[in-house]
C-alpha cells in the first residue's frame, strides 16, 4: 500500500499500464507518500502504456504527485542507458505475438521520459510504447524472441544499478 509508511523501505517502486481509463487513482495519502518517497531518493519505473490516450490519461492522474515538475524525455545517451550494459537509448519491448516493428495503439517507437529532482537524478522513469515485463514474463516461452526478453533484462538492470547508485 503507498498509504503506509512501508513505502520507504523499498529503493525501486514499479508501476504498470498506468494509461488505462482515468489514469492511476491515488488517495491523498498516497500522493503525499510517493512524492516524499521520490524526494527523499526513492526511484519508480512505469512501464507498459501504449499511445497517445494512455499517455494522456496517465499524465492528467499523475500529474497531481509533482504538479510544479516537468515530464522531460531523455536522450538515447543519458548514462541511464550506459550504466551497466551499453544501450543505444530505449527499446520497444513488445507483448507476446507481437513484434518491435509496429507498437500498439498507433505509436511505433519507444520512448523514455522522466520527472528529475532538483540535482537532475531521475525520480520516476517512464518507459513508453514498451512493456519490459512482458520480455521478463515471456523469457522462456517458446514463441517469444530471445532478443525481447534480453534487452528488457538489460533495460531493467541497468534502470536497478542507476536506481541504487543515483
Amino acid at each position: 500500500r503507498l498509504d503506509d509508511e512501508a513505502i520507504f523501505n523499498y529503493p525501486f517502486l514499479y508501476m504498470l499500464e498506468v494509461g488505462q481509463q482515468g489514469g492511476i487513482m491515488l488517495s491523498e495519502a498516497e500522493i503525499e507518500n510517493v512524492r516524499e518517497y521520490l524526494l527523499r531518493g526513492g526511484f519508480l519505473l512505469i512501464d507498459d502504456f501504449w499511445g497517445e490516450r494512455q499517455w494522456s490519461n496517465f499524465h492528467d492522474s499523475f500529474s497531481q504527485i509533482f504538479p510544479d515538475r516537468e515530464i522531460v524525455e531523455l536522450p538515447h545517451d543519458h548514462e541511464i542507458f550506459r550504466t551497466y550494459y551499453d544501450i543505444d537509448g530505449p527499446k520497444m519491448i513488445p507483448a507476446l505475438s507481437r513484434d518491435d516493428t509496429q507498437g500498439e495503439q498507433g505509436i511505433d517507437v519507444a520512448s523514455n521520459h522522466a520527472i528529475l529532482d532538483d540535482d537532475g537524478r531521475i525520480m520516476v522513469l517512464i518507459n513508453w510504447n514498451s512493456d519490459m515485463g512482458d520480455g521478463w514474463e515471456h523469457t522462456y516461452h517458446p514463441y517469444y524472441p530471445t532478443r525481447y526478453a534480453n534487452a528488457a533484462y538489460q533495460l531493467g538492470i541497468n534502470y536497478l544499478i542507476y536506481s541504487l547508485t543515483h
